[in-house]
């Protein structure tokens, strides 16, 4: 657990060709009303039924399942002994995942300045909790910290699920120093798991502790009873004055690890990561980023790609990520005159090893005033969007305006980590939580692709037109806006006026590429009243 902050032709689509112009087919449950403070993931299960889960900080954990014909079938609050649900400032959900046929949620929770994980399983059908485990807990996080060009030793769990079945993995890492006495290969610990939730794995090795004692976590890939793990491996010796930082990558099943050391990533800063196996080429693809000059006035993003064997993880190669294709399409489309910059927030990859990497232009900023939290701000601007071969070649890019301004600041992979349903009840103030309406959605359908993100429509505004732009900070001022691959602005769920507006909680949201069945929160305002639906969306 992390306890520190962390009026144009728009074409906000992407490789599509030829595509008749086809409006999605909306349908809204039932109205209730807007969700009060706390967290919202909504789940499309395999057997038509859609769970919808609201994290309230005074009644709950509360589900809700709609059938297939999203009808309400079940409600429950869940009556967990283990996980205190009345605790959620001191939460974190490290994912929310169908597994089995089950709704599964991964809670950790600190307890007496000790971080928990706990395990909380669901009734497909019903909602209802059918068993509470407790996985694991962490030495207490009132340590002296670790830190190597400002790569941080983890102090958490992390939790990851093969997307092609239901194995899945947990990590635990314990930072701090170490004590004399304290075996340093331990601090890693991978738990694998079985569909039918049993422990299959268990390792307590990782790297030669003497070389680097201490890790930061990057990411981890599932693949059946194989676990792949990225981390910053983290050297240190105070005395000396001798620091390194370096991308390792390791291989686990059961208690046997293999592992790869990339040097070129050697003394990297602030790195992050995603890694994904693909099981065509049996390659794994990592993503990684490091900030570059910091501190000084030209600080900036450096990101690479990196292609392993997935059984002996020797590195094919490794290469920038390129923007030229998004910079091209921005200079001709959108009248930009330098090139595009932005960060990955995502990337999606085929089992044939194409992907596509969705980016995000982000600056951050301060205003005045006594609240540190609300003084912290982060610009999160204009789309771009790569498609790269199986090769790793870009092959086709785009870019997308867009302006909104978020509370906080915000590291890259942003939406994939959204993806996998982690979330931090790290803003008190609920008026200031925008986060869970910011960013986009990236949908490859079967008719194409969308981008929909909640915009300001600043020709709402009384005496606004059409070529006004503002930046998106308040969610009074929200109206969800979808592109298609013919270039068209939709409103999926009716034309915004001046007083009335539609707008979606993005990060609710879940998506089934393979029935092109998108669903999210709905919040519809007329004036000061703000009502709530679950929008199914079929693109």
């Amino acid at each position: 657990m992390r306890y520190f902050w962390q009026g144009t032709s728009l074409l906000a689509l992407l490789f599509a060709s030829q595509l008749s112009a086809q409006v999605p087919q909306v349908q809204l449950s039932n109205t209730f009303p807007e969700p009060g403070d706390g967290f919202d993931k909504i789940l499309l299960l395999d057997n038509s039924y859609t769970a919808y889960l609201h994290f309230d900080k005074k009644a709950g954990i509360i589900v809700n399942m709609y059938d297939p014909q999203h009808q309400v079938a079940a409600t429950n609050t869940l009556p967990c002994k283990l996980f205190d649900a009345n605790a959620l400032n001191d939460s974190e959900i490290d994912g929310i995942y169908e597994i089995n046929g089950q709704v599964v949620l991964f809670l950790q929770q600190l307890v007496k300045m000790k971080p928990r994980l706990y395990r909380l399983i669901l009734d497909g059908k019903t909602g209802a909790l059918v068993k509470e485990d407790q996985l694991g807990e962490l030495p207490g996080i009132q340590h002296r910290d670790v830190v190597v060009q400002d790569n941080f030793a983890s102090h958490d769990f992390y939790v990851a699920k093969d997307p092609r079945s239901g194995y899945y993995a947990v990590a635990s890492f314990a930072g701090g120093e170490l004590d004399k006495k304290e075996t340093p290969g331990e601090r890693v610990q991978v738990f694998q798991y079985s569909p039918d939730h049993q422990q299959i794995g268990h390792s307590t090795s990782y790297l030669p502790s003497a070389d680097y004692p201490y890790h930061a976590y990057l990411d981890m890939a599932v693949d059946k009873d194989q676990v792949y793990l990225a981390t910053a491996a983290l050297r240190i010796r105070r005395n000396v004055k001798d620091t390194s930082a370096m991308i390792a990558v390791s291989k686990i099943h059961d208690t046997q690890v293999k592992y790869q050391l990339l040097p070129y990533t050697a003394n990297m800063q602030d790195m992050h990561a995603n890694i994904q196996y693909m099981p065509a080429s049996q390659k794994l693809v990592l993503l990684f980023t490091n900030a570059t000059g910091k501190g000084t006035k030209t600080s900036g993003i450096d990101m690479q790609l990196s292609y392993l064997d997935a059984g002996t993880l020797e590195e094919y190669r490794h290469q920038p990520v390129a923007l030229d294709k998004v910079s091209s399409y921005a200079q001709e489309k959108l009248k930009y005159a330098g090139a595009y910059t932005g960060v990955p927030q995502r990337m999606i990859t085929t089992d044939d090893g194409k992907a596509t990497i969705l980016f995000e232009n982000i600056a951050l900023f301060n205003s005045s005033g006594t609240n540190a939290w609300n003084n912290l701000h982060t610009n999160m601007n204009d789309i771009g969007i790569v498609s790269l071969d199986s090769s790793g070649l870009a092959v086709a890019g785009i870019a997308q305006i867009k302006m909104q301004i978020a509370n906080g600041l915000y590291d890259p992979m942003f939406l994939y980590r959204r993806s996998k349903g982690q979330w931090m009840f790290r803003n008190r103030i609920q008026a200031l939580n925008t986060t869970p309406y910011l960013s986009y959605e990236y949908l490859h359908t079967k008719h194409g692709n969308f981008v929909l993100f909640n915009d300001y429509l600043a020709y709402l505004d009384p005496g606004g037109v059409y070529t006004d732009k503002k930046p998106l900070r308040y969610l009074a001022e929200a109206n969800a806006v979808c592109y298609n691959a013919a270039g068209e602005r939709l409103f999926l769920f009716g034309t915004p006026e001046t007083y009335k507006g539609f707008y979606c909680m993005l990060g609710a949201s879940d998506y089934k590429e393979e029935k092109s069945q998108y669903v999210t929160l709905l919040i519809t305002r007329k004036g000061e009243n703000r009502m709530a639906n679950i929008a199914w969306v079929q693109f």
